[in-house]
């Protein structure tokens, strides 16, 4: 079911994006939709699990657009999706505990181009997330329990970042996320988002990648 769910959300969003470039096909760049393909690592950890290091390395791909908002198109919505493998990795003298979380995510972001060049942009918005995969290991063995103790949906992760175009079409981008609602099924212990009711898990992870743009 969660593959199914993948697939259809995937193919629907690239038809969404595919769609609005053939509309969009001639128009000038501060009028039009831009487009980005990005990919790199993440440096992901998972707060109220006992860890607290951003040791857990995975990896992200997506694609994306962009609309303008005003009239010189400096302020721009961007949608995207891709697959963000996030998780933790929990060292102690009890056990060396591996979490890797995949993650389908469609962020939706408010952006800003800086510079005459344009080259500079900085945005921030939500990353909604259906969980595709989860793996939990404990000193390399399978721990089941834990790896199904997992929600289907990362509802409210916030994210912030920064792109800088080194070409018209190279660039490289940073980028930060938290989840603000609790990704864990159960919980014995955690910390806690917005209240105290709000108590458990959350995803927090930065970004360091490569983007491709297309105007």
């Amino acid at each position: 079911m969660k593959r199914l769910l993948t697939l259809l959300l995937l193919t629907a969003l690239l038809s969404a994006v595919t769609d609005s470039k053939a509309q969009r096909r001639g128009k000038s760049h501060a009028s039009s939709f831009d487009y980005e393909i990005r990919g790199g690592i993440n440096f992901s950890q998972i707060d109220g699990d006992g860890s607290g290091n951003y040791n857990k390395i995975g990896f992200h791909v997506g694609a994306g657009t962009s609309m303008p908002l005003s009239g010189d198109a400096r302020w721009r919505l961007c949608v995207e999706v891709g697959l963000s493998q996030k998780g933790a990795h929990i060292v102690n003298d009890v056990f060396n505990r591996r979490i890797s979380l995949l993650y389908v995510e469609v962020p939706l972001m408010l952006a800003y181009d800086f510079l005459d060049s344009r080259n500079l942009r900085v945005s921030a918005g939500l990353a909604p997330a259906i969980l595709a995969a989860a793996r939990v290991t404990d000193d390399k063995a399978l721990n089941n329990s834990h790896s199904n103790n997992y929600k289907l949906i990362d509802a409210l992760p916030l994210t912030a970042g920064v792109r800088y175009r080194i070409t018209d079409h190279i660039g490289v981008d940073l980028r930060y996320c938290n989840s603000m609602l609790n990704i864990a099924k159960e919980n014995g212990s955690g910390t806690y988002r917005i209240s105290r009711a709000n108590k458990g898990q959350f995803n927090r992870l930065i970004q360091a990648g490569i983007t491709i743009s297309f105007n």
